[in-house]
């Protein structure tokens, strides 16, 4: 089951993440709820992180902005970046595995030729310029994004 045309119609990271826990589920059968996504300044070698043990994702908010230069780019990045994060918050610790079940992930839901399963690839560091990397020092600045989880159950947070 392909997401392309769902992708095009998402606005917001939850509309994203949607897609995201679609996704897992499709190919690995595999679901969590209960998580929380916050945007900060983090390193511009950092993508996102996952505390393990919380149910946070700290998603790159310099970074995004950096390297997606259009809407396509940004849903790309933004959706292999939660990808790879939520696949962190189901218990996948090691990064290698993780790389490569984002991959197949995004051929299974998206084909060969989507930006998605590009973004899985490259990342967004593909499009950034040396002096990007050069912006150290900014405090991070964390802002919880609102309505990022759609809970469709009875589950209390």
């Amino acid at each position: 089951m392909l997401l392309i045309n769902e992708l095009e119609r998402a606005k917001s990271y939850g509309d994203i993440f949607s897609l995201v826990k679609k996704a897992v589920k499709n190919t690995l059968k595999e679901h969590r709820v209960g998580l929380m996504l916050y945007l900060g300044n983090l390193p511009m070698n950092v993508g996102a992180f996952h505390p393990m043990g919380t149910n946070d994702i700290v998603l790159n908010r310099k970074l995004l902005k950096a390297a997606a230069d259009t809407r396509t780019k940004w849903k790309a990045y933004a959706f292999s970046i939660l990808l790879h994060e939520y696949l962190h918050t189901l218990g996948y610790m090691d990064e290698r595995r993780v790389r490569g079940l984002t991959y197949r992930i995004c051929m299974d839901n998206f084909g060969s030729d989507h930006p998605v399963t590009d973004a899985s690839v490259s990342g967004p560091w593909v499009n950034l310029n040396p002096e990007a990397f050069e912006s150290i020092g900014e405090e991070m600045e964390l802002e919880r994004v609102r309505d990022f989880e759609r809970i469709e159950s009875g589950y209390i947070i």
